[in-house]
Parts: C-alpha cells; structure tokens; sequence
C-alpha cells in the first residue's frame, strides 16, 4: 500500500471523530448518556490509532500497517459491542440501531484497508479507504441524529 492511499485514511480522523451527547433530561436518559459516553471514549482512541498508522505508514511495513489497522478494527469493535449492551431512550431507538449498523461497517472497512495492505494489493487499498472514509462520515451523521434524538 502506498503512502499516497494510506494517507488518503488520515482525512477519516475527523469523520469518525464521536462527540460526546448532551446534558439533561430524565434519570434514564442521564444514566444511558452516562453510558453511551464511556463507551465512546474508546473511539477517540480509534481516531488517534488511524492518524498514528497514517502518519508513520510511509516507513512501515505493508504487514504492520495490516497489524495496526486489524488492531484499530478490534477497538471500534469493542466499543460497538459496549455501546450494543446499551438501552437507549425510547424516542432514540431507531438513531442508536443507525449508529450500530454504522460502526459495523466503520469496522468492515477498517478491516478491508487491513486485509488489503496484509496482500500489498493497491487496488484493494484504495477501495477500502473510499469506503472507509464514506463509513466515517456515516458514523458521524448517525451520531449527530442520535445526540438529537437524545437532546431533543
């Protein structure tokens, strides 16, 4: 994979960046932002493990680009499955099940520039990071829907 493709992955830093929900409402409401918050946290760390993997790509390793971003797919993936235990607010239901099916294919993706930088298949790679970088801005638009629908 060429630093030029792997590059291309760093402008996801911002789209997959999660803000944290809002303030206020019911106890329910407050304990699932508590929640929701403590788990999201872990996606700062996916945002800071994308731009390190990007930033130090040029003299790696097509096999250790492969190693970090499997690792960075592990971490969206826990974070997905503790959000997953979560019980959001009724009117917020629909929002959070987008959130989910937009993480899983945040992590498919994740691990599709894995599997392409593990065979140093550049076609593959550039796939992988246009649908990464479209599942980015997924993930941000279900989240921006879920703080609403959590908010008000």
């Amino acid at each position: 994979m060429t630093r030029i493709r792997v590059a291309a992955v760093a402008m996801l830093t911002l789209a997959l960046a999660v803000p944290a929900a809002g303030c206020g409402g019911d106890d329910d409401t407050d304990q699932f932002r508590e929640d929701y918050n403590a788990a999201v946290d872990r996606l700062s760390k996916v945002n800071t493990d994308i731009g390190q993997a990007t930033g130090g790509a040029s003299g790696q390793s097509n096999s250790a680009i492969a190693k970090q971003f499997q690792r960075i797919a592990d971490t969206a993936e826990e974070t997905r499955n503790k959000l997953a235990k979560l019980d959001p607010p009724e009117d917020a239901k629909e929002e959070f099940d987008s959130l989910l099916s937009a993480l899983d294919k945040g992590i498919d993706d994740l691990e599709a520039v894995s599997k392409a930088a593990k065979k140093s298949d550049p076609a593959a790679a550039a796939q992988a990071v246009q649908s990464l970088s479209k599942s980015g801005q997924e993930i941000t638009a279900a989240e921006n829907a879920l703080k609403q629908a959590v908010d008000g």
